[in-house]
Protein backbone atom coordinates (compact mmCIF):
# COMPACT_ATOMS: atom_id res chain seq x y z
CA UNK A 1 0.00 0.00 0.00
CA UNK A 2 1.18 3.55 -0.72
CA UNK A 3 2.84 4.77 2.48
CA UNK A 4 1.25 8.20 2.01
CA UNK A 5 -2.06 6.58 2.92
CA UNK A 6 -0.97 4.81 6.10
CA UNK A 7 -1.94 7.72 8.39
CA UNK A 8 -5.40 7.71 6.84
CA UNK A 9 -5.73 3.95 7.47
CA UNK A 10 -4.67 4.45 11.10
CA UNK A 11 -7.19 7.23 11.50
CA UNK A 12 -9.97 5.00 10.16
CA UNK A 13 -9.18 2.29 12.67
CA UNK A 14 -8.78 4.71 15.55
CA UNK A 15 -12.11 6.36 14.77
CA UNK A 16 -14.04 3.10 15.18
CA UNK A 17 -16.19 3.49 18.33
CA UNK A 18 -15.71 0.80 21.00
CA UNK A 19 -13.89 -1.49 18.61
CA UNK A 20 -14.07 -4.51 20.92
CA UNK A 21 -17.85 -4.30 21.31
CA UNK A 22 -18.52 -6.60 18.34
CA UNK A 23 -16.66 -9.88 17.89
CA UNK A 24 -13.79 -10.04 15.43
CA UNK A 25 -15.38 -13.30 14.26
CA UNK A 26 -17.93 -11.19 12.33
CA UNK A 27 -15.18 -10.39 9.85
CA UNK A 28 -15.04 -14.06 8.89
CA UNK A 29 -18.58 -15.28 9.56
CA UNK A 30 -20.15 -12.64 7.31
CA UNK A 31 -17.49 -12.77 4.59
CA UNK A 32 -18.52 -13.20 0.94
CA UNK A 33 -16.69 -14.45 -2.13
CA UNK A 34 -17.93 -13.89 -5.67
CA UNK A 35 -16.35 -14.01 -9.07
CA UNK A 36 -16.68 -14.14 -12.80
CA UNK A 37 -14.90 -16.53 -15.17
CA UNK A 38 -14.67 -15.06 -18.66
CA UNK A 39 -13.57 -16.12 -22.12
CA UNK A 40 -13.18 -13.28 -24.65
CA UNK A 41 -12.26 -13.20 -28.34
CA UNK A 42 -11.74 -9.74 -29.90
CA UNK A 43 -10.80 -9.24 -33.55
CA UNK A 44 -10.30 -6.02 -35.55
CA UNK A 45 -9.81 -6.20 -39.32
CA UNK A 46 -8.72 -3.20 -41.40
CA UNK A 47 -9.42 -2.68 -45.09
CA UNK A 48 -6.00 -1.15 -45.79
CA UNK A 49 -2.40 -1.64 -44.70
CA UNK A 50 -3.00 -1.30 -40.95
CA UNK A 51 -2.14 -4.50 -39.10
CA UNK A 52 -5.15 -6.61 -38.10
CA UNK A 53 -5.52 -7.37 -34.40
CA UNK A 54 -6.81 -10.38 -32.48
CA UNK A 55 -6.63 -11.64 -28.90
CA UNK A 56 -8.35 -14.55 -27.21
CA UNK A 57 -8.14 -14.54 -23.42
CA UNK A 58 -9.36 -16.62 -20.51
CA UNK A 59 -9.39 -15.43 -16.93
CA UNK A 60 -11.66 -13.77 -14.48
CA UNK A 61 -12.33 -11.42 -11.60
CA UNK A 62 -12.58 -12.69 -8.01
CA UNK A 63 -13.81 -10.54 -5.11
CA UNK A 64 -13.44 -11.26 -1.37
CA UNK A 65 -15.21 -9.09 1.20
CA UNK A 66 -15.09 -9.53 4.95
CA UNK A 67 -17.97 -8.88 7.31
CA UNK A 68 -17.98 -5.82 9.58
CA UNK A 69 -16.79 -5.49 13.15
CA UNK A 70 -17.79 -2.14 14.63
CA UNK A 71 -17.97 -0.69 11.14
CA UNK A 72 -14.53 -1.92 10.06
CA UNK A 73 -14.23 -4.31 7.13
CA UNK A 74 -11.61 -5.45 4.62
CA UNK A 75 -11.69 -6.35 0.97
CA UNK A 76 -9.56 -7.57 -1.87
CA UNK A 77 -9.84 -8.91 -5.38
CA UNK A 78 -7.73 -10.66 -8.00
CA UNK A 79 -7.86 -10.22 -11.79
CA UNK A 80 -6.50 -12.46 -14.53
CA UNK A 81 -6.36 -12.39 -18.35
CA UNK A 82 -4.33 -15.07 -20.16
CA UNK A 83 -3.78 -15.69 -23.89
CA UNK A 84 -5.02 -19.16 -24.76
CA UNK A 85 -3.52 -19.43 -28.22
CA UNK A 86 -1.03 -17.57 -30.38
CA UNK A 87 -2.00 -15.49 -33.39
CA UNK A 88 -0.04 -13.93 -36.22
CA UNK A 89 -2.23 -10.85 -35.89
CA UNK A 90 -1.07 -7.91 -33.81
CA UNK A 91 -2.09 -7.55 -30.15
CA UNK A 92 -5.62 -6.29 -29.62
CA UNK A 93 -5.24 -5.31 -25.96
CA UNK A 94 -7.06 -8.01 -23.99
CA UNK A 95 -3.75 -9.29 -22.63
CA UNK A 96 -0.24 -7.90 -22.06
CA UNK A 97 2.80 -7.84 -24.30
CA UNK A 98 2.77 -4.42 -25.93
CA UNK A 99 0.64 -1.58 -27.21
CA UNK A 100 -2.41 -2.58 -29.29
CA UNK A 101 -1.56 -2.98 -32.95
CA UNK A 102 2.14 -3.68 -32.33
CA UNK A 103 3.81 -7.05 -31.73
CA UNK A 104 2.17 -10.48 -31.54
CA UNK A 105 4.08 -11.62 -28.43
CA UNK A 106 1.38 -11.94 -25.81
CA UNK A 107 1.77 -12.13 -22.01
CA UNK A 108 -0.60 -13.06 -19.22
CA UNK A 109 -1.82 -10.37 -16.84
CA UNK A 110 -2.36 -11.49 -13.24
CA UNK A 111 -2.65 -8.94 -10.48
CA UNK A 112 -4.16 -7.93 -7.16
CA UNK A 113 -7.03 -5.74 -8.31
CA UNK A 114 -8.02 -4.44 -4.88
CA UNK A 115 -6.83 -4.44 -1.26
CA UNK A 116 -8.49 -2.03 1.12
CA UNK A 117 -9.83 -1.33 4.58
CA UNK A 118 -13.20 0.36 5.09
CA UNK A 119 -14.82 2.13 8.00
CA UNK A 120 -18.60 2.60 8.05
CA UNK A 121 -19.84 4.95 10.79
CA UNK A 122 -22.59 7.56 11.08
CA UNK A 123 -23.82 7.02 7.49
CA UNK A 124 -20.30 7.59 6.17
CA UNK A 125 -18.17 4.96 4.47
CA UNK A 126 -14.41 5.56 4.21
CA UNK A 127 -12.34 3.22 2.04
CA UNK A 128 -8.55 3.38 1.88
CA UNK A 129 -6.30 1.36 -0.43
CA UNK A 130 -6.62 -0.15 -3.89
CA UNK A 131 -10.25 -0.10 -5.06
CA UNK A 132 -12.45 0.02 -8.12
CA UNK A 133 -14.32 3.32 -8.50
CA UNK A 134 -17.67 4.08 -10.08
CA UNK A 135 -17.86 7.81 -10.71
CA UNK A 136 -18.57 9.66 -13.99
CA UNK A 137 -14.98 10.51 -14.97
CA UNK A 138 -13.05 7.92 -12.94
CA UNK A 139 -14.48 4.41 -13.18
CA UNK A 140 -13.68 0.79 -14.18
CA UNK A 141 -13.50 1.74 -17.90
CA UNK A 142 -14.77 -1.80 -18.71
CA UNK A 143 -13.76 -2.04 -22.38
CA UNK A 144 -11.30 -4.94 -22.10
CA UNK A 145 -10.84 -8.09 -20.00
CA UNK A 146 -9.75 -6.37 -16.76
CA UNK A 147 -11.26 -3.10 -15.49
CA UNK A 148 -9.26 -0.12 -14.26
CA UNK A 149 -8.50 0.05 -10.56
CA UNK A 150 -7.27 2.92 -8.37
CA UNK A 151 -5.28 3.50 -5.20
CA UNK A 152 -6.17 6.19 -2.70
CA UNK A 153 -9.09 7.06 -0.45
CA UNK A 154 -12.82 7.43 -1.09
CA UNK A 155 -15.58 8.71 1.18
CA UNK A 156 -19.35 8.48 0.76
CA UNK A 157 -21.91 10.04 3.11
CA UNK A 158 -25.67 9.33 2.93
CA UNK A 159 -26.89 10.99 6.14
CA UNK A 160 -29.19 13.37 4.22
CA UNK A 161 -32.26 11.75 2.65
CA UNK A 162 -31.93 11.19 -1.11
CA UNK A 163 -28.44 12.75 -1.18
CA UNK A 164 -25.07 11.00 -1.52
CA UNK A 165 -21.95 13.13 -1.03
CA UNK A 166 -18.70 11.55 -2.24
CA UNK A 167 -15.04 12.55 -2.16
CA UNK A 168 -11.91 11.04 -3.73
CA UNK A 169 -8.18 11.31 -3.15
CA UNK A 170 -6.53 9.14 -5.83
CA UNK A 171 -2.77 8.86 -6.27
CA UNK A 172 -2.33 5.83 -8.57
CA UNK A 173 -4.12 3.65 -11.11
CA UNK A 174 -3.71 0.44 -13.13
CA UNK A 175 -5.02 0.19 -16.69
CA UNK A 176 -6.36 -2.83 -18.56
CA UNK A 177 -3.06 -4.73 -18.91
CA UNK A 178 -0.87 -3.28 -16.13
CA UNK A 179 0.48 -5.41 -13.30
CA UNK A 180 1.78 -2.51 -11.20
CA UNK A 181 0.30 0.80 -10.15
CA UNK A 182 1.40 4.00 -11.89
CA UNK A 183 0.95 7.62 -10.85
CA UNK A 184 -2.36 9.14 -11.91
CA UNK A 185 -0.34 11.77 -13.78
CA UNK A 186 1.07 9.00 -16.01
CA UNK A 187 -2.46 8.34 -17.24
CA UNK A 188 -2.75 11.95 -18.40
CA UNK A 189 0.66 11.81 -20.10
CA UNK A 190 -0.37 8.60 -21.84
CA UNK A 191 -3.57 10.20 -23.11
CA UNK A 192 -1.58 12.93 -24.85
CA UNK A 193 1.13 10.53 -26.04
CA UNK A 194 -1.48 8.54 -27.99
CA UNK A 195 -2.17 11.77 -29.91
CA UNK A 196 1.54 12.31 -30.55
CA UNK A 197 1.95 15.06 -27.94
CA UNK A 198 4.71 14.53 -25.36
CA UNK A 199 4.30 16.58 -22.20
CA UNK A 200 5.76 16.57 -18.71
CA UNK A 201 2.87 16.47 -16.24
CA UNK A 202 3.10 17.30 -12.54
CA UNK A 203 2.83 14.25 -10.25
CA UNK A 204 -0.25 15.30 -8.31
CA UNK A 205 -3.22 13.27 -7.03
CA UNK A 206 -6.72 13.53 -8.43
CA UNK A 207 -9.17 15.10 -5.99
CA UNK A 208 -12.91 14.91 -6.54
CA UNK A 209 -16.15 15.94 -4.85
CA UNK A 210 -19.52 14.62 -6.02
CA UNK A 211 -23.20 15.11 -5.21
CA UNK A 212 -25.92 12.67 -6.32
CA UNK A 213 -29.43 13.80 -5.41
CA UNK A 214 -32.76 12.13 -6.09
CA UNK A 215 -35.41 14.83 -6.27
CA UNK A 216 -38.65 14.12 -4.35
CA UNK A 217 -40.94 14.22 -7.38
CA UNK A 218 -43.67 11.61 -7.82
CA UNK A 219 -44.77 11.90 -11.45
CA UNK A 220 -41.32 12.43 -12.95
CA UNK A 221 -38.44 10.49 -11.43
CA UNK A 222 -35.48 12.85 -11.39
CA UNK A 223 -31.86 12.41 -10.32
CA UNK A 224 -29.17 15.08 -10.52
CA UNK A 225 -25.43 14.40 -10.38
CA UNK A 226 -22.73 17.05 -10.01
CA UNK A 227 -19.03 16.14 -9.83
CA UNK A 228 -15.87 18.24 -9.79
CA UNK A 229 -12.40 16.72 -10.33
CA UNK A 230 -9.11 18.55 -9.84
CA UNK A 231 -5.50 17.55 -10.53
CA UNK A 232 -3.43 20.54 -9.43
CA UNK A 233 -1.20 22.07 -12.14
CA UNK A 234 -2.65 19.62 -14.70
CA UNK A 235 -6.39 19.90 -15.34
CA UNK A 236 -9.81 20.28 -13.78
CA UNK A 237 -13.27 19.22 -14.91
CA UNK A 238 -16.88 19.59 -13.84
CA UNK A 239 -19.57 17.11 -14.87
CA UNK A 240 -23.35 17.54 -14.54
CA UNK A 241 -26.05 15.06 -15.52
CA UNK A 242 -29.81 15.07 -15.09
CA UNK A 243 -31.74 11.80 -15.42
CA UNK A 244 -35.52 12.13 -15.83
CA UNK A 245 -38.14 9.48 -16.58
CA UNK A 246 -41.89 9.06 -16.44
CA UNK A 247 -44.94 7.24 -17.77
CA UNK A 248 -46.82 8.22 -20.91
CA UNK A 249 -49.73 5.85 -21.39
CA UNK A 250 -48.31 2.36 -21.89
CA UNK A 251 -44.82 3.72 -22.53
CA UNK A 252 -41.96 4.92 -20.37
CA UNK A 253 -39.98 7.96 -21.53
CA UNK A 254 -36.59 9.22 -20.37
CA UNK A 255 -34.41 12.26 -20.94
CA UNK A 256 -30.73 12.46 -19.93
CA UNK A 257 -28.98 15.75 -20.63
CA UNK A 258 -25.37 16.19 -19.51
CA UNK A 259 -22.58 18.77 -19.60
CA UNK A 260 -18.83 18.38 -19.11
CA UNK A 261 -16.39 21.31 -18.79
CA UNK A 262 -12.62 20.71 -18.89
CA UNK A 263 -9.65 23.10 -18.56
CA UNK A 264 -5.91 22.64 -18.32
CA UNK A 265 -4.29 24.52 -15.48
CA UNK A 266 -0.93 25.41 -13.99
CA UNK A 267 2.12 24.07 -15.79
CA UNK A 268 0.09 22.17 -18.41
CA UNK A 269 -1.50 25.43 -19.59
CA UNK A 270 1.93 26.67 -20.69
CA UNK A 271 2.51 23.71 -23.05
CA UNK A 272 1.19 22.76 -26.49
CA UNK A 273 -1.20 20.38 -24.69
CA UNK A 274 -3.19 23.20 -23.03
CA UNK A 275 -6.94 22.96 -23.57
CA UNK A 276 -10.27 24.60 -22.73
CA UNK A 277 -13.23 22.56 -23.91
CA UNK A 278 -16.65 21.15 -23.13
CA UNK A 279 -19.08 18.44 -24.18
CA UNK A 280 -22.87 18.93 -24.06
CA UNK A 281 -25.60 16.61 -25.23
CA UNK A 282 -28.50 14.35 -24.35
CA UNK A 283 -30.26 10.99 -24.66
CA UNK A 284 -34.00 11.05 -25.37
CA UNK A 285 -35.79 7.72 -25.40
CA UNK A 286 -38.95 5.68 -25.10
CA UNK A 287 -39.58 2.13 -23.82
CA UNK A 288 -42.58 0.00 -24.72
CA UNK A 289 -43.36 -3.73 -25.06
CA UNK A 290 -39.71 -4.78 -24.78
CA UNK A 291 -38.45 -2.09 -27.17
CA UNK A 292 -36.11 0.73 -26.14
CA UNK A 293 -35.56 3.48 -28.75
CA UNK A 294 -33.07 6.29 -28.13
CA UNK A 295 -31.85 9.32 -30.05
CA UNK A 296 -28.62 11.05 -28.99
CA UNK A 297 -26.89 14.29 -29.82
CA UNK A 298 -23.65 15.81 -28.55
CA UNK A 299 -21.31 18.63 -29.43
CA UNK A 300 -17.72 19.10 -28.26
CA UNK A 301 -15.88 22.41 -27.85
CA UNK A 302 -12.59 23.67 -29.28
CA UNK A 303 -10.42 20.95 -27.74
CA UNK A 304 -10.43 17.16 -27.49
CA UNK A 305 -11.97 15.65 -24.35
CA UNK A 306 -9.32 14.31 -21.96
CA UNK A 307 -10.51 11.04 -20.42
CA UNK A 308 -7.70 8.71 -19.29
CA UNK A 309 -9.69 7.07 -16.47
CA UNK A 310 -13.05 6.20 -18.01
CA UNK A 311 -15.87 8.60 -18.65
CA UNK A 312 -19.53 9.16 -19.36
CA UNK A 313 -19.30 10.66 -22.83
CA UNK A 314 -22.70 11.17 -24.41
CA UNK A 315 -22.04 8.77 -27.30
CA UNK A 316 -19.95 5.66 -26.62
CA UNK A 317 -19.89 2.98 -29.29
CA UNK A 318 -17.96 -0.23 -29.66
CA UNK A 319 -15.02 1.49 -31.40
CA UNK A 320 -15.60 5.26 -31.62
CA UNK A 321 -16.68 7.71 -28.92
CA UNK A 322 -17.66 11.37 -28.99
CA UNK A 323 -14.81 13.62 -27.91
CA UNK A 324 -12.92 15.25 -30.81
CA UNK A 325 -12.58 19.02 -30.97
CA UNK A 326 -15.43 20.84 -32.79
CA UNK A 327 -17.33 17.58 -33.25
CA UNK A 328 -21.07 17.04 -33.61
CA UNK A 329 -22.45 13.53 -33.22
CA UNK A 330 -25.92 12.30 -34.19
CA UNK A 331 -26.85 8.82 -32.98
CA UNK A 332 -29.79 6.44 -32.65
CA UNK A 333 -30.21 3.09 -30.95
CA UNK A 334 -33.00 0.51 -31.03
CA UNK A 335 -32.92 -2.29 -28.46
CA UNK A 336 -35.26 -5.20 -27.81
CA UNK A 337 -35.58 -7.68 -24.96
CA UNK A 338 -37.64 -10.81 -25.56
CA UNK A 339 -40.40 -11.48 -23.04
CA UNK A 340 -39.86 -14.15 -20.35
CA UNK A 341 -42.83 -16.06 -21.75
CA UNK A 342 -41.32 -16.29 -25.25
CA UNK A 343 -39.18 -19.05 -26.72
CA UNK A 344 -36.24 -16.59 -26.73
CA UNK A 345 -36.41 -15.76 -23.03
CA UNK A 346 -33.06 -14.33 -21.96
CA UNK A 347 -32.17 -12.88 -25.37
CA UNK A 348 -31.68 -9.14 -25.84
CA UNK A 349 -30.24 -7.23 -28.79
CA UNK A 350 -29.62 -3.72 -30.08
CA UNK A 351 -28.70 -1.84 -33.24
CA UNK A 352 -26.67 1.32 -32.64
CA UNK A 353 -25.70 3.90 -35.31
CA UNK A 354 -23.83 7.20 -35.08
CA UNK A 355 -22.37 9.80 -37.42
CA UNK A 356 -19.40 11.90 -36.25
CA UNK A 357 -18.70 15.23 -37.98
CA UNK A 358 -15.93 17.75 -37.32
CA UNK A 359 -17.05 21.28 -38.17
CA UNK A 360 -15.58 22.47 -41.45
CA UNK A 361 -13.59 19.32 -42.21
CA UNK A 362 -15.53 16.58 -44.02
CA UNK A 363 -12.35 14.50 -44.29
CA UNK A 364 -12.73 13.73 -40.56
CA UNK A 365 -16.24 12.29 -40.82
CA UNK A 366 -16.84 8.85 -39.30
CA UNK A 367 -19.89 6.63 -39.12
CA UNK A 368 -20.25 3.48 -37.07
CA UNK A 369 -22.95 0.81 -36.93
CA UNK A 370 -23.00 -1.66 -34.01
CA UNK A 371 -24.96 -4.88 -33.57
CA UNK A 372 -25.09 -6.67 -30.22
CA UNK A 373 -26.86 -9.87 -29.10
CA UNK A 374 -26.79 -11.19 -25.54
CA UNK A 375 -28.18 -14.48 -24.25
CA UNK A 376 -28.65 -14.93 -20.52
CA UNK A 377 -28.72 -18.69 -19.89
CA UNK A 378 -29.64 -18.60 -16.19
CA UNK A 379 -32.74 -20.65 -17.00
CA UNK A 380 -30.36 -23.53 -17.75
CA UNK A 381 -27.14 -22.66 -15.88
CA UNK A 382 -27.22 -20.00 -13.17
CA UNK A 383 -24.64 -17.30 -13.89
CA UNK A 384 -23.89 -18.26 -17.51
CA UNK A 385 -24.33 -15.78 -20.36
CA UNK A 386 -23.09 -15.29 -23.93
CA UNK A 387 -22.66 -12.15 -25.99
CA UNK A 388 -21.66 -11.31 -29.57
CA UNK A 389 -20.94 -7.82 -30.93
CA UNK A 390 -20.02 -6.54 -34.39
CA UNK A 391 -19.11 -3.02 -35.45
CA UNK A 392 -18.68 -1.56 -38.94
CA UNK A 393 -16.69 1.68 -38.97
CA UNK A 394 -16.25 3.88 -42.06
CA UNK A 395 -13.75 6.75 -42.16
CA UNK A 396 -13.73 9.50 -44.77
CA UNK A 397 -9.95 9.13 -44.81
CA UNK A 398 -7.98 6.19 -43.46
CA UNK A 399 -8.64 2.49 -43.20
CA UNK A 400 -12.22 1.35 -42.66
CA UNK A 401 -12.55 -1.52 -40.21
CA UNK A 402 -14.78 -4.15 -38.70
CA UNK A 403 -14.59 -5.11 -35.04
CA UNK A 404 -16.01 -8.43 -33.79
CA UNK A 405 -16.15 -9.49 -30.15
CA UNK A 406 -17.38 -12.67 -28.45
CA UNK A 407 -17.89 -13.02 -24.69
CA UNK A 408 -18.62 -15.98 -22.42
CA UNK A 409 -19.34 -15.17 -18.75
CA UNK A 410 -19.89 -17.43 -15.78
CA UNK A 411 -20.72 -15.59 -12.55
CA UNK A 412 -20.83 -17.26 -9.15
CA UNK A 413 -21.10 -16.35 -5.49
CA UNK A 414 -20.27 -18.25 -2.30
Amino acid sequence: MNTKLLPVVAACLAASPAFAAEPIANLFNDATFKGQLQLFDFQRDFDGETADRRDTSFGGLFYLRSGESNGVSFGGSFASANPIWDSNDAIYGLVGGGAPGTSNERDSVNRLQEYFVSGNWYDTKITVGAQELRTPMMNPFPLRAIPFTYRGASVKNTSIDNLAISALYITDYMGWTDEEFANASDGVKGEFARKGVIVDVEDNPMLALGFDYTLPFEQVKTKASLWHYNMEDVYKQTYFKLTMSGELGATNWYFKPSYLKQDSQGSLSSTEAQFDTYQAGFHLGMKWNGFDATVKYVETGDGDIVAPFGDEKVVIQQVVQSGRANEDVYAAQLAYRFAPSSALNGVSAYLNWANYEVDGDASQDIDETDISVRYDLKEYVEGLSLRARHAIVNYSTGDDLTDTRFYVYYKFEI
